[in-house]
């Protein structure tokens, strides 16, 4: 499901008529109801109960953020964090080769080694992290949500270390992650001039938070869009005081919903359970209670 099927479903779900009703792409309520996709996405993604198999990536996805190119070293970005990113590291632009970055000016101007090809905008990019003599801590893909087991270390003679992760007040390991908005990675140990793991590229085998639906077809990155549907058309009705009847309807839709997602997704490896806890991304079947979060 893209998202503007799911839009569509939604209001036919929260208004009970046909997609001619409903709102057309770009449009104020498209937008609205796009906003309150993309919160209960990330409700989801964060439930503290349960580690959804389809946001697991051995290596990190896509930086946040858009960036553009013009034929010249600089690259410009926007919503970017370059700040987190470190001179050495790697950078691969959509359509581009990969590049190394020579200069950090701000979050949204770095220069890199090599001029890029093309003049394009609006491009994806990622990141790939370089481990430096004397710099103990990494910023991490903003996106990162929870380690799923050890820490790689691709040697620049291709041999693969894996590391083990302690807590921060432990420190009793290889490293640790810590802090927030971006997570950081740090080693116990000094990275001197001889570890063998400078030079070498760090990857974070985790779960990471799906990016925002923002085109009319990106797909829903939900394990099930129904339940997307029906939580989204809940809290549309429960502001709307001539559908508010539907409310309590659409709500345990969606939690019926919910509970068949934590089922397949423990199926597929992870004990978790089939328990809907308090704590679930949806709505108080009580109408004069708050989201329960």
């Amino acid at each position: 499901m893209n998202t503007t099927e799911a839009i569509q479903s939604i209001y036919y779900a929260y208004r009970g008529k046909g997609a001619s009703k409903t709102p057309i792409f770009g449009s104020e309520k498209a937008n609205t109801c796009l906003a309150i996709m993309n919160r209960k996405k990330n409700e989801w993604a964060n439930d503290s109960d349960q580690t959804w198999v389809s946001n697991f990536n051995y290596v990190a996805p896509n930086e946040v953020g858009l960036v553009s190119t013009a034929g010249t070293t600089t690259l410009t970005g926007t919503n970017t964090y370059f700040t987190d990113y470190q001179v050495g590291d790697k950078i691969t632009v959509y359509g581009e080769t990969v590049r190394t970055i020579d200069t950090i000016t701000s979050d949204t101007v770095l220069t890199v080694s090599v001029a890029f090809t093309n003049t394009a905008s609006s491009l994806t990019h990622k990141r790939t992290i370089i481990i430096q003599s004397g710099v103990q801590s990494y910023n991490l893909n903003r996106s990162f949500l929870t380690p799923s087991d050890k820490v790689l270390v691709t040697t620049t003679s291709s041999n693969t270390l894996k590391l083990g992760l302690a807590t921060p007040q432990e420190r009793e390991s290889d490293c640790y992650i810590s802090s927030r908005n971006p997570k950081v990675l740090t080693f116990v140990n000094d990275i001197t001039s001889t570890d063998q793991k400078v030079g070498g590229t760090l990857s974070v085998p985790a779960y990471y938070l799906p990016a925002d639906m923002v085109l009319a077809t990106d797909l829903v990155p939900v394990d099930n869009p129904e339940w997307l549907v029906y939580i989204v058309a809940s809290e549309l009705a429960r502001n709307d005081p001539a559908k508010e009847s539907m409310f309590a309807t659409l709500v345990g839709m969606a939690n019926d919903l919910y509970v068949k997602m934590v089922s397949a997704n423990s199926n597929i490896g992870f004990l978790n359970g089939g328990t809907v806890y308090n704590n679930m991304p949806q709505i108080s079947n009580d109408l004069n209670e708050d989201w329960t979060i």
